[in-house]
């Protein structure tokens, strides 16, 4: 491998553990209910599509941080993730799982309709996120998204736990994952 190749190979590497990033932080953020790191994934000019919105990704991110805040608990989790890197651009399409708590008597700000208000009740969500992604000034972001639903599954609330063996997830920066950070 010639150095030309190797820096190439090496350039290549980096955008996709990057991008890759990008894409666990947008995770992180929604389960963390971080407004700000949840902005720091999408270019100011970004656009999204996710479910019932359609608009800019800033506009998104409020929507969504208010969704979050009425639910009781989130997580998502990324498994596939394909990237087709083109010059600054690059087509990412993540599989993800997403699973809600969404508490007897709310609504889920209208967006989960289903909802059975008269019961605790949580969803398993499976879809995709179609990406165009774009390095600007060096810096890879999300300048679009599409978030596709595959399939729901709705189930009453069970609160049986086994006997936790560290700190409870949180959903503010009191999480463990912000200790020791500034």
């Amino acid at each position: 491998m010639n150095d030309d190749s190797l820096h190439t190979t090496i350039a290549e590497l980096k955008a996709r553990a990057d991008i890759s990033e990008v894409c666990n932080r947008y995770c992180r953020a929604l389960d963390r209910v971080d407004d700000a790191m949840l902005r720091s994934v999408f270019h100011p000019d970004s656009t999204h599509q996710h479910g019932p919105f359609k608009g800019p990704s800033s506009d998104f991110c409020g929507f969504a941080i208010a969704l979050l805040r009425d639910l009781v608990r989130t997580q998502h989790l990324l498994g596939n993730v394909s990237i087709e890197l083109k010059g600054d651009t690059a087509y990412v399409e993540s599989y993800f799982l997403s699973y809600h708590r969404i508490a007897k008597g709310k609504k889920g700000n209208g967006v989960f309709v289903t909802h059975d208000t008269s019961i605790d009740e949580d969803i398993l969500i499976g879809g995709r996120y179609i990406d165009r992604f774009e390095r600007r000034d060096g810096v890879w972001k999300i300048a679009n998204r599409t978030g596709v639903h595959e399939w729901e599954q709705w189930s009453k609330a069970d609160e049986r736990h086994f006997p936790l063996m560290g700190p409870d997830g949180r959903r503010d920066r009191s999480d463990p994952v912000y200790r020791g950070r500034s």
